[in-house]
């Protein structure tokens, strides 16, 4: 018999796990969080033992009942390899302690891919060293950049954040080596021990965050955000080193080690935001201003998507350009417009951005928005239009039709979505696992310069979706949550 959920978010992340959906990390760590109590965790062990034994049951069915339509059956195995290492590690202890009853409990499998690429931004490639970022069964091995951010995730919910130029190496999945460039390495509970090696020693972490910068004249600098880090030194007893302690080591001082003040603000801890609150509350054009800054590495071809969330009115957004240091470098100046489905016309500005431009400095996004002409006598009162400035590169330009196929989950107003972008051209739709077949009937979609168009019959409109990884799809017309892919 099936145990009672404790609460609707531990169901709804079980329920996401046992149909074979990978969570996200803050996910993963809240699943962990709300195992740790007893009622939870006989809840998971219920829900996960009864997909175990699914499979004979259904077989034994199918015996009993010739010509039955066979079920396709997640295997117990399959479904605790999806689960983040943390959670399994954690499960695998309680039940570890529960007594000798469990003695004949299958070990948990292990995720077999050490780690995957989870976040990119501005990202140059050193020559011969793109991974393929398209392919499912691509892992992160070594990753040499010359510039941008690279996010690693690490099987056991371990985050390393690269920052160019870098050449970093996945040694398997409890470790990595830095040889050139900086690393901030976040290490949730129950992954104590991550390693990364550097040419002259190690840090072992000992449930912590911390950073590192292999410098160009051979030294290695070493911070500790959080926790505690133990630096490991050949033939020496390991030096341990608390929150807020730095050190260099292999300097030009005196002193191998030497100590240093902790510069946190050097290194950049995770991947920034690319979402920018805009908001419209009069009838008056206004002019917005966002720093970008931070997600301008290189020349590239970025695409400023400024997207309705929420408000009665719908506005026209022109003359969007990206300036360095208040000098403008490029600009669109074409008219376009958000809002509901159907009032979202052109709302993609380009700003490609040629590499010779490229330069450090304080980089802006400046736009003017203004409220459309309200064509309903039934829409009165102030002004009220919000929304988000999206700031994308590389695959919103770039993606191609076998990009988008598949299905993918998003939520809105606290249901889950699938979506699912078929290879004939065709869109299907369920919502909390129920097909609604009359959504897309008759929809059909196509991929131009990297913008998906679906086609929607039963509102005479045409939505529009890019990528921004290959995992991460952005509904540019719809005001919802992005959508990430099921495996």
């Amino acid at each position: 018999m099936t145990v009672s959920p404790p609460s609707p978010e531990l169901r709804r992340l079980v329920d996401r796990l046992m149909e074979g959906e990978p969570l996200a990390r803050t996910e993963m760590a809240r699943l962990e969080d709300l195992l740790e109590s007893p009622e939870a965790l006989a809840y998971y062990l219920s829900i996960t033992s009864q997909e175990g034994l699914m499979p004979e049951a259904v077989a034994a069915a199918e015996t009993a009942t010739p010509g039955a339509k066979r079920r396709r059956i997640l295997p117990f195995r399959q479904l605790i390899q999806a689960v983040a290492a943390s959670v399994i590690f954690f499960i695998g202890w309680k039940i570890g302690t529960t007594g000798s009853s469990t003695r004949d409990q299958p070990a948990p499998v292990v995720e077999s891919r050490p780690a995957r690429i989870t976040g990119l931004m501005g990202v140059e490639w050193n020559a011969g060293e793109e991974p393929d970022l398209l392919s499912r069964a691509a892992t992160a091995r070594r990753l040499s950049i010359r510039s941008g951010l690279v996010e690693v995730t690490y099987a056991s919910g371990v985050r390393v954040t690269l920052e160019g130029p870098a050449d970093f190496t996945v040694n398997d999945t409890t470790s990595g080596k830095l040889d050139a460039g900086k690393l901030v390495a976040s290490v949730p509970k129950g992954a104590e021990g991550f390693r990364v090696d550097y040419a002259k020693g190690n840090v072992v972490d000992l449930g912590t965050e911390f950073a590192m910068d292999a410098r160009n004249d051979g030294a290695m600098e070493l911070g500790v955000l959080d926790g505690k880090v133990n630096l490991n030194l050949p033939g020496e007893a390991p030096r341990p080193l608390l929150v807020n302690q730095s050190i260099v080591h292999g300097g030009s001082g005196d002193e191998p080690v030497q100590a240093i003040p902790f510069d946190r603000e050097k290194f950049v801890r995770r991947l920034p935001a690319r979402d920018f609150r805009w908001d419209m509350t009069s009838f008056s054009p206004k002019t917005l201003e966002f720093d970008v800054s931070h997600l301008i590495w290189k020349g590239s071809r970025y695409r400023a998507i400024f997207k309705w969330i929420h408000g009665q009115d719908a506005i026209v957004v022109r003359d969007v350009a990206l300036y360095c240091d208040d000098k403008l470098v490029v600009g669109d100046s074409h008219t376009g417009s958000t809002g509901i489905l159907q009032h979202v016309h052109d709302n993609r500005y380009q700003l490609d951005l040629p590499p010779q431009e490229f330069r450090r400095g304080r980089w802006t996004i400046r736009a003017t928005i203004e409220p459309m002409e309200r064509l309903s006598p039934n829409i009165t009162g102030p002004v009220l239009s919000q929304g988000i400035l999206q700031l994308e590169e590389g695959l919103v330009t770039t993606a191609n039709p076998a990009d988008f196929i598949g299905k993918w989950s998003y939520y809105a107003l606290g249901r889950r979505y699938v979506r699912e972008f078929h290879a004939d051209g065709t869109v299907s739709l369920s919502v909390e696992g129920q097909a609604i077949p009359e959504a897309f009937e008759g929809s059909r979609w196509t991929v131009e310069n990297g913008v998906l168009r679906a086609t929607v019959p039963d509102q005479a409109a045409v939505e529009e979706h890019v990528l921004r990884n290959p995992d991460t799809l952005i509904f540019t017309s719809r005001p919802y949550d992005n959508a990430t892919r099921m495996r």
